[in-house]
This record gives structure tokens, sequence and C-alpha cells, in this order.
């Protein structure tokens, strides 16, 4: 069992393990260093190997910080078969590797958010090598469904009000068109556009245009993205990114257009996600992962109270990520970080 920094000629054998593990999604493609680096975050790829081949994989965002200190982050990772046998020991070996690396780098501390269920027996195998931590960088629920290679088994786990919609649209003449093309900036802009009115309804943040383009340019440049666009009589209706990462798609990135008031409903959105699982089966995928619903429990109030009830119509299970470890590399400097971030919580702000 090996630990060592991954190469160039690793991206093949490392992108197989990606794809093929559940514990895997685009956070961890090859390709998305570019919008890493984007964020001012780049990162470093790690990997344990065992007879040549890679069973454990770590990308850590490397975020740089005063006095010449940084903050590693994994998000969604590490990458692996949790429940292997040998798995307690790949991710020691994996988990001494970075910290001996984080060290060189004058690292505070790790933060390590693998993509594991909270309900998974596996979760103890984090406990032994690091510490919970409450916060969450990354959204911590989703909603998974499988993807049935029959249209009618796939749509029997909808809702009602979501299969009709998906007729509705058809009658109404919705129709549903595919976007591959990486240097295609027009079609990002027209879903950032989207994206932009959806947010100013849901008031949820909304990334920067430039992150769309080069996650889009990231991931489709490597063939494993798709922008559907759903249209009526030329009108751009909805539009949304498809990822897909072997066995596993993601949606992504998505936005809609309205009806205004006593125009009728086209139910756009259902036509973009009708087809996007259609899309995600053709590439090979078997789950899709809604990527990010409401916490349970939460109201109206939330900012993704009602994109969940889009989600929710199309069945599958709700899944709870586990949570996040922290692997602390610099004891004091590390109890002093955290000292000044309860500090901060306590100031009153200037405004709510």
């Amino acid at each position: 069992m090996t630990f060592r920094a991954a190469t160039d000629t690793d991206r093949d054998a490392w992108q197989a393990l990606v794809g093929a593990q559940a514990s895997g999604d685009f956070l961890h493609d090859w390709t998305w260093d570019a919008v890493a680096a984007f964020d001012g975050q780049p990162q470093r790829r790690f990997l344990v190997e065992e007879g040549g081949e890679p069973v454990a994989l770590a990308s850590a965002q490397v975020r740089r910080m005063g006095l010449g200190r940084s903050f590693w982050y994994v998000p969604h990772g590490p990458v692996m078969d949790y429940v292997h046998p040998a798995a307690a020991g790949r991710l020691r070996a994996l988990v001494e590797g970075l910290a001996s690396e984080a060290k060189a780098d004058r690292a505070l501390a790790i933060r390590l958010e693998p993509r594991l269920e909270q309900s998974a027996a596996e979760v103890h195998l984090l406990d032994d090598v690091a510490h919970r931590v409450p916060e969450r960088l990354q959204v911590g629920q989703t909603r998974i469904l499988d993807l049935p290679e029959a249209d009618d088994a796939l749509m029997a786990g909808f809702d009602a009000d979501t299969r009709n919609a998906i007729r509705r649209a058809a009658r109404e003449g919705v129709e549903v068109s595919q976007v591959t093309d990486a240097t295609d900036r027009d079609a990002v802009e027209r879903l950032y556009g989207l994206v932009e009115e959806t947010q100013r309804r849901a008031r949820f943040r909304l990334p920067a245009r430039e992150r769309y383009w080069t996650a889009w340019q990231a991931l489709a440049g490597a063939g494993r993205a798709c922008l559907l666009e759903a249209r009526r009589e030329g009108v751009l209706l909805a539009s949304g990114m498809l990822v897909v990462e072997g066995a596993q798609s993601f949606y992504l990135f998505a936005g809609s257009r309205r009806e205004a008031p006593g125009e009728p409903k086209r139910f756009a959105s259902y036509a973009a996600q009708w087809a996007m699982m259609g899309e995600a089966r053709a590439r090979g995928a078997r789950r899709h992962d809604l990527w990010g619903i409401a916490p349970e429990g939460a109201g109206p109030d939330h900012p993704w109270y009602g994109v969940g009830l889009f989600k929710r119509g199309f069945g599958g299970r709700v899944v709870t990520w586990a949570g996040s470890w922290e692997i602390v590399i610099d004891p004091l400097a590390y109890r002093v970080r955290a000292a000044a971030a309860r500090l901060r919580r306590r100031t009153p702000r200037d405004v709510p």
C-alpha cells in the first residue's frame, strides 16, 4: 500500500475510480481543478495504490491564510470503497500521507467531508482517524434516485403530479435540445440568465458567471457534461447542466423562466429533467443525484424549499451526508484560529 501525489499519467485510473464508487462525484473529477483554481483554492491530488492501481483518492483544495499558513479542504472525499475489507487501512494510509504533506505546507488542519451517508456503518472509519466538526461546506442533504432502463419503470417512481407535468409539457409543445460543445459560451450565458431569474425568486446565493463558464469548459471539455434546454416556439423556458461520472449522474446548475400572471403553465423544467434522466441513462448512469434539497423540517422561508418540492416529485430517497471531520496539523495555531472564530460569532454585526 503506497501513498503518493497523483500525476498526469494517473488521470484515466483516477477517473475510473471516481466513476465506479458511490463516494465519488464531480468535485473529485480530474478537471475540477480548474474550478478550484478559479475559487482561489488550487488543488493538490493524492492517492493510495495497491498493486499499481489507485484504491483511495483525495483532491485537497489549499486555502492560503496569513503568515504563510494554509487550510486544506477535501470536498466530498476521500473517494474509496468504504465497505471493502481493507478500507480502514487504506483510509489511514491516505490520512497519514495527507497529514505529512499538509505539515510541510504549514497547514493548520485538513477538513474531510466524505460522500458517505449519515446512516452508514462505515462512518466509524472517519471517527478513527479524525475528529468531527459541526460545520459543513457542502450541502448536507440530497435526493438520489435509481435510473432503470425502461421509461415506464423510471416514471413509476414519480408522483402523479410530476408524471402529469411531463406529459403536459409535451402536449404544450415543449421541446428539449442538447448542447455538448465546450466552447459554446452563449449556451452558458443563457443558462446563467435563467439561474439569475430563479435566484431572484428563491433567494439562494448565486455563484459568479465565470465560475459557470469554467465548470462548463472543464466538464464538457472532458465529455462528461451537457446542457438540456427546454423551449416552446423557440422561446427558452428552462435549462440545466447534467454531469455524468461513471454510473452516477448529477443535476448541477439549472434555472427556469416563470410564466407571467394568466399565462398557461408549460412545465418546461419537468420536460428538461425528464430529458436529463434519459440522457444520463444513455451515458451509462444508473443513479441520478438531484444535488441539494432543504434540510428536513425546513419551511417555505428556506431558499431551497421550492426546488426541494420540485425534486421530491421525481421520487428516489433523501440522503443526509455524514458530516465533516478535521485532522489537526498544528494544534496551537488551530486552537487560536478556533477561538478567533468563536469571538467573531459573538461580535454583533452592523447589519442583519
